[in-house]
């Protein structure tokens, strides 16, 4: 980290030292974007749990304005205290929200990796507030059924007196995200004494979608009551819907706060093109309600509904009448720059444009509609005129 080696050497010397982090922040944004930016490249391999050399033509860009970056780390506040021993306090690190100078004291000379100690936490103190992004894997139906053992066969693996019975092929290497949410699936039994009033009533949506209740018990144990029956079943017996929509019912119920990101890989996942636009109008609640939502799919459902949420932002004589006649509500209602989308395709990454009379233009969809209903449309009339003329 650019000018720290000089710093280090007068909070050795001093023990207590008060460092101009403004000043030095202006003066090096730009080499330390890049340090951030070198150091995610790098950790790509490990979230993917894959061979570096797929990611050697790979590159990583936090896209963020310079002055923006700047003026962030000196308008938040850092308060970083590490003690060694029981009660001994070895090393602190203090600057008030919009202060320019951080007040720094060592008082251990003992302090194991000093230098890495604080580079870290300057780091960390430059890429913001830590908050939490929840991901929902497409592998979700599988993990809310298998995660106990597959967590059990992992530690096994490696647990000194099961070494050398398991090998590796007994167990999967499974990418970072994948690996976070069986360990979040695992910490079920101490998250259900947590309770978020922010998303209560929006996780109840997410069970009137599959018409039941979901309950968990101390032990983790996950079950479902269909509003038909009221019968208490075992996740592995319900739908598949119910299954791969639990994961997003528990962190609405449990853990979701404002600020937060969730990410859902494929939400359209076993849903019935009427859940689909169900969840869309979820989502776009949950923007609207403070959480951040990132999305991939390949639903047009979801798309068309999420235009449908987009257009109706604009005034309009009969808005109010169409809002009531299709059951939409003002909390579901999306502002065009609450929207971003963009297209992979062919190893690039394309923004694509959204307009307030129509919502995101995804003529990627459109193209095989048109194609499809083309296609179906002369088969139809095809095999119909043929067998008039066979009548006739």
């Amino acid at each position: 980290m650019p000018g720290i080696d000089g710093i280090l050497k007068k909070i050795t010397k001093k023990g207590i030292y008060s460092w101009d982090f403004g000043t030095w922040l202006e003066t090096y944004a730009d080499d330390l974007l890049g340090i951030i930016n070198q150091g995610m490249q790098k950790r790509l391999p490990e979230i993917f749990n894959a061979p570096r050399h797929l990611f050697s033509n790979s590159r990583y860009d936090w896209v963020i304005d310079r002055e923006k970056f700047v003026q962030s780390g000196i308008n938040r506040s850092l308060k970083v205290e590490f003690g060694i021993g029981a009660n001994s306090l070895g090393l602190s690190l203090l600057k008030d929200c919009g202060e320019s100078n951080l007040q720094i004291t060592l008082l251990s000379e003992e302090f194991p990796d000093l230098k890495f100690f604080i580079t870290s936490v300057l780091l960390a103190h430059l890429l913001g507030e830590k908050n939490t992004c929840f991901l929902l894997p497409t592998e979700r139906n599988g993990l809310n059924i298998f995660y106990k053992e597959l967590a059990y066969k992992r530690t096994a693996l490696f647990h000194p007196s099961t070494r050398g019975k398991l090998s590796l092929a007994d167990i999967s290497d499974y990418p970072e995200p994948i690996a976070n949410y069986i360990d979040w699936l695992n910490k079920i039994p101490e998250l259900i004494k947590l309770k978020t009033k922010d998303y209560h009533s929006l996780a109840g949506q997410v069970e009137t979608m599959v018409n039941g209740n979901y309950a968990v018990d101390t032990l983790g144990n996950v079950s479902f009551s269909p509003e038909v029956s009221g019968e208490s079943l075992d996740l592995h017996l319900s739908s598949s819907t119910v299954k791969s929509l639990f994961g997003l019912w528990f962190y609405l119920e449990h853990e979701a706060k404002r600020g937060d990101t969730l990410m859902i890989d494929e939400p359209e996942l076993n849903l019935h093109p009427s859940n689909q636009r169900a969840l869309a109008r979820l989502l776009a609640s949950l923007v609207n309600a403070g959480l951040r939502v990132v999305v991939s799919t390949h639903s047009d459902y979801i798309v068309r509904e999420i235009n449908s949420l987009i257009m109706l932002h604009q005034p309009h004589p009969k808005r109010n009448e169409l809002m009531q006649r299709y059951g939409y509500h003002e909390g579901e209602i999306l502002k065009p720059e609450k929207v971003g989308c963009y297209l992979f395709d062919q190893s690039t990454i394309k923004p694509m444009e959204i307009t307030q009379d129509e919502g995101i233009l995804a003529t990627t969809f459109d193209e095989i509609i048109h194609d499809l209903n083309d296609t179906s449309d002369n088969i139809y009339y095809t095999y119909r005129e043929t067998n008039d003329e066979a009548v006739v």
